[in-house]
């Protein structure tokens, strides 16, 4: 049995299918972590950090394999037969859309990160986290939370981490998080193209395919001013891919603002309408006070498509 991440893995889909996969063997179901793609720059950081072995890379799998879903549900996030595979269980802290033909077990909470679940369940089972591991729950709350600014972040991801902090004993937990966060900020040897899929989702809004890019960095004017060739590359995927829309966000850490690099006439009206937005130039678009794709950004484009 699998443990997989979703596609275009973030450290939540490495750590969480590494961390549910040590919950799970303990618990006697024999599995293994896996990726579904290649660790982004923040993930790699972190794998040197706390030194844990890259999950297996998996590309397919046969019908009928039973698998383990950690930090998605989607099927355009996962394998694509994933229909056809035996979905033993799901740990999650995003919408569900997923259909099942049988029985699964789910852990679904609204909360910061999947890590901060894993923790909960490791505690509930008596089951001990080590040093190593607590150090990477640690890290994956401060990524997927932004260390604390994002609004998915709850008062339980902020006691969860003083709690495993205990045990990982990180002397800084902001000089930990700067790093990673430069970390993921160094793009300068992706292409366009690779920059605006680096973190990217897709959603139906209405019938309109969309996919929505983000990217978060404490460097924002690296992308605004690289924003021609964003411009060009998103309009050769929305060819590619045969989509409604393409829409690439630029989100400021540091300063928790963000910036729309549009592609097109049909993507601003959709950003300035749906976000009361207002127009910087020609192909960006000031969102204001936005960081999370999951909490500000498709909430506001699920409102204004329907």
């Amino acid at each position: 049995m699998y443990v997989l991440g979703h596609k275009v893995p973030d450290t939540d889909a490495i750590i969480g299918a590494i961390a549910a996969a040590k919950l799970y063997n303990a618990l006697g179901v024999e599995c293994k972590p896996a990726r579904l793609g290649e660790l982004n720059k923040e993930t790699q950081f972190l794998q040197k950090y706390f030194g844990f072995e890259v999950p297996e890379l998996i590309e397919s799998l046969p019908d009928g394999s039973d698998v383990i879903l950690v930090d998605h549900n989607e099927v355009s996030q996962c394998l694509d037969n994933l229909a056809k595979l035996n979905i033993y269980a799901i740990i999650d802290h995003h919408k569900f859309s997923l259909q099942t033909d049988s029985p699964v077990n789910i852990r679904a909470e609204i909360i910061g990160s999947s890590a901060s679940i894993l923790y909960k369940m490791f505690k509930e089972n008596n089951l001990e986290i080590d040093k190593q591991l607590a150090g990477m729950l640690v890290a994956c709350i401060l990524s997927d939370t932004l260390h604390f600014r994002s609004p998915t972040c709850t008062p339980q991801d902020k006691e969860i981490v003083e709690a495993l902090n205990q045990i990982a004993g990180i002397a800084d937990l902001q000089e930990l998080s700067m790093q990673m966060f430069n970390a993921k900020s160094d793009l300068s040897e992706f292409s366009p193209e690779q920059i605006v899929q680096m973190d990217y989702k897709p959603y139906a809004f209405n019938g309109k395919n969309f996919t929505i890019g983000v990217m978060e960095t404490t460097n924002p004017k690296f992308a605004l001013e690289m924003q021609e060739a964003l411009v060009e590359a998103q309009n050769r995927i929305k060819v590619r891919d045969h989509l409604d829309g393409i829409l690439f966000f630029v989100v400021d850490i540091l300063n928790e603002n963000s910036k729309a690099i549009v592609c097109g006439d049909f993507e601003e009206e959709t950003v300035l309408n749906a976000f009361n937005a207002t127009s910087e130039s020609d192909n960006v678009v000031d969102v204001g006070a936005i960081v999370s794709r999951k909490k500000q950004i498709v909430p506001k484009l699920e409102a204004y498509f329907a």
